[in-house]
């Protein structure tokens, strides 16, 4: 498997390919070919992965710049279906972070749907992301194959890449929000320690298309936890796989203010 930096048009045309064996969509592309291929003139980071000569994965980012910051924003990397969890997206990221060091970035940033566990996981545990911003409907309505007929809410990944955090945390406070019946329970902050475990659905997509108005419910009742514990000055450290939960720490200290909100 090879990681390059493209510009070469007719090499982007393969990525349309990519979008929608990794999007599972047939939504129109039009000009998104020709956006990709300015972004890689005008200074954006455009990665493909090569299986030999297909290309199996596809990453683009640029600059973006908030409140006095200048930092890379990611703004898509997937990989065909065939080809997902075999570490095509690492390798991707990796190139990402070599080449955003090069440049003199410090920060990488992107956004994930907070209910997609195994992207938690990837982002945060993997990688080493942080997060402490929740966007309401980031993309608005959407009609691919994951995002359909549910708000586009996203959590902004921080991806601080010459810094070595202290990631480590004990005593717990495991809270599933969720009962056996698949409603939310009663939520109330003051009854919360310094370190908890938000723990989510383990497939939240199997959970939309069985029954997709339990979906939107449970979506919205996170969408408002989260943004009471971020508002509160809790910070997601960490992902755990096994129990399927947000690991979050009050007064966690970044070495960034929050430029996203």
């Amino acid at each position: 498997m090879e990681i390059e930096k493209i510009q070469d048009s007719s090499e982007i045309s393969a990525f349309m390919d990519v979008i929608k064996s990794a999007w599972n969509t047939d939504s129109a592309l039009n000009g998104f070919k020709d956006t990709i291929h300015s972004m890689a003139y005008h200074g954006g980071f455009v990665l493909a992965a090569y299986d030999n000569s297909e290309i199996v994965g596809i990453s683009f980012s640029y600059p973006g710049y908030r409140h006095g910051k200048t930092y890379l924003y990611s703004h898509m990397t997937g990989v065909i279906s065939d080809k997902k969890y075999s570490g095509v997206g690492y390798m991707l990221k990796k190139k990402q972070m070599e080449l955003a060091r090069e440049y003199g970035y410090d920060l990488i940033a992107w956004t994930f749907d907070p209910m997609m566990s195994l992207n938690a996981y990837f982002n945060i545990n993997k990688l080493g992301a942080f997060s402490r911003t929740y966007i309401d409907n980031f993309y608005g309505e959407m009609h691919d194959g994951i995002n359909a007929g549910l708000p586009t809410d996203r959590l902004v990944a921080e991806w601080y890449i010459n810094d070595d955090y202290d990631r480590s945390y004990d005593n717990v406070q495991y809270i599933n929000f969720i009962d056996a019946s698949q409603f939310i329970v009663s939520f109330n902050l003051n009854n919360l320690g310094s370190t908890i475990g938000l723990k989510i659905f383990p497939d939240f997509i199997s959970l939309k298309n069985y029954d997709i108005k339990k979906a939107l419910e449970i979506k919205l009742q996170y969408r408002d936890i989260l943004k009471r514990l971020f508002n509160s000055g809790y910070v997601i450290i960490n992902f755990e796989k096994l129990t399927s939960s947000y690991i979050l720490k009050k007064n966690y200290k970044l070495k960034q203010e929050n430029i996203f909100l």
